[in-house]
């Protein structure tokens, strides 16, 4: 009897749990009909999910597609700076749960923000905002279309029920319909507008902008060519210039040191000649002599590591051999020759078991100049820093690997000419700045591929795409 009446309160308490989560979604698509506005209704979407389960915390970040960065539109009990700290962010592999799934368009569980790779960046901002678990589903429409993602956020670590799994993903449909419906209506403004104006001034209005189409198309093709002319002979004035500048210092010392070097070997001949010689000045001249030879050591030394750097910058012609390698495999190897390097810092990868590439060489130059630079620039202020690597196959057949460091990052200033040539924040300990323009180059040569740097709110970030085409696969 007993038995019964617990099964009987705890079926009251389920029943009365769902009336009041559907009453809930029925207010959300109540709003909708009133024609509120799109971040009204989404916030009221995340309070009645919330209302739920009072231990979860909502957010709807709405994608912009044209630029691929998520912003906050509604998140009632999320902290206000945490949230102002995601928008903007860059979506991609490792980019936190939210930016990952809206790029992988899949649901993503962190069910521990503190130890998990995709929070490499953005484990601070959470953890110090009380959040510890993150769950996100993406906001896909009828058409494929990504909207943004639906998050359920808890302050401790957490692994989702099946339950929880299709509250998710039956809140994110709620969410598409919200947003599907916005755009609908959006549509249907700017469809009024337009038909608001009569045939003859839109005639006029595409007859008007095709001529002037046409006139900035013609232009635009000869500044083109002409840019890429000047664009070629500037770059390349600047790096033999910049390359004259950096090799000229050493050489001058060294020159100098010889010439003395020399004057003193005549001076000290004239003496043995004339029998003047004693022990304490030739212990002397010889002191001299080794310090201005090890002058002249150290300046040509270093002159020959200028030579080095600067071969590098065409680093197509020692990549001839363009074997298909396993990119898994080839990280685990990068990892183990780092070992001693990385001393308390860490470096964690992910890519799938069958994604494949070609020119190994070139890779490694890339993805190991990358680490030197974090480890050498953004890691000055800590003994543990943390490095990530995410690398997929997208549906374009192009590699894209994003790489991102929780150090010390780059000013404003530093990111405008990050990919010059000898361009260095370090050049009082011997660093030249070619590093960074010798991956833009292998890039271009080995992969005709490129690297982008990406805003992120902690250290850096580097989004590579190398193309991939069959033969290469082969």
């Amino acid at each position: 009897m007993l038995t019964k009446q617990i099964h009987t309160t705890d079926d009251i308490s389920y029943w009365k749990l769902a009336s009041r989560l559907e009453s809930g979604r029925a207010q959300v698509l109540k709003q909708v009909a009133d024609g509120d506005t799109l971040s009204n209704i989404l916030i009221l979407l995340c309070e009645k999910a919330e209302d739920y389960n009072p231990d979860m915390m909502c957010s709807v970040l709405q994608l912009n597609t044209e630029q691929s960065t998520l912003h906050p539109i509604a998140a009632p009990s999320l902290p206000n700076d945490y949230c102002e700290a995601l928008n903007g962010v860059t979506i991609g592999m490792g980019v936190g749960s939210c930016g990952t799934a809206a790029f992988q368009q899949e649901m993503v569980i962190v069910e521990d923000i503190n130890t998990h790779p995709y929070w490499t960046q953005y484990k601070a901002l959470a953890i110090n905002a009380g959040l510890h678990a993150c769950w996100s589903e993406p906001i896909i429409g009828s058409e494929g279309r990504v909207f943004g993602t639906f998050a359920m956020y808890y302050k401790t670590p957490r692994k989702p029920t099946e339950e929880d799994i299709r509250f998710i993903e039956t809140n994110a449909s709620l969410a598409a319909i919200v947003f599907e419906n916005n755009l609908a209506k959006q549509q249907l403004i700017d469809a009024n507008h337009l038909l608001s104006q009569t045939v003859d001034e839109r005639n006029s209005q595409l007859m008007t902008t095709n001529e002037e189409l046409s006139r900035v198309l013609v232009q635009k093709a000869v500044e083109n060519t002409q840019s890429l002319q000047q664009e070629r002979i500037a770059t390349t004035q600047k790096i033999l210039s910049g390359f004259a500048h950096e090799i000229n210092t050493p050489l001058g010392v060294a020159t100098t040191a010889t010439s003395f070097t020399l004057q003193n070997i005549e001076q000290f001949m004239q003496v043995i000649n004339n029998n003047q010689i004693t022990k304490q000045a030739a212990i002397n001249f010889l002191t001299e002599m080794l310090e201005s030879s090890e002058l002249t050591q150290s300046s040509l030394v270093k002159t020959s590591a200028l030579i080095s750097q600067f071969k590098k910058i065409d680093i197509s012609l020692l990549d001839t051999n363009k074997y298909i390698f396993n990119v898994a495999e080839f990280f685990v190897d990068l990892k183990d020759s780092y070992k001693s390097k990385l001393k308390n810092h860490q470096f964690e990868f992910e890519v799938n078991k069958d994604v494949t590439c070609h020119s190994k060489i070139a890779l490694w130059q890339i993805i190991s100049q990358l680490i030197d630079n974090s480890l050498e620039h953004a890691f000055v202020n800590t003994q543990k820093g943390k490095i990530g690597i995410h690398v997929i196959k997208d549906n374009k057949n192009n590699l894209v690997i994003n790489y991102q460091d929780d150090g010390c990052g780059v000013s404003e200033a530093e990111k405008q000419a990050i990919f010059e040539p000898f361009f260095s924040t370090q050049r009082n300990s011997g660093k030249i700045g070619l590093g960074l323009n010798v991956i833009v180059n292998t890039l271009i040569n080995s992969y005709k591929g490129h690297i982008r740097l990406v805003d992120s709110p902690v250290g850096i970030r580097y989004e590579i795409l190398i193309p991939l085409t069959a033969e290469n696969e082969s």
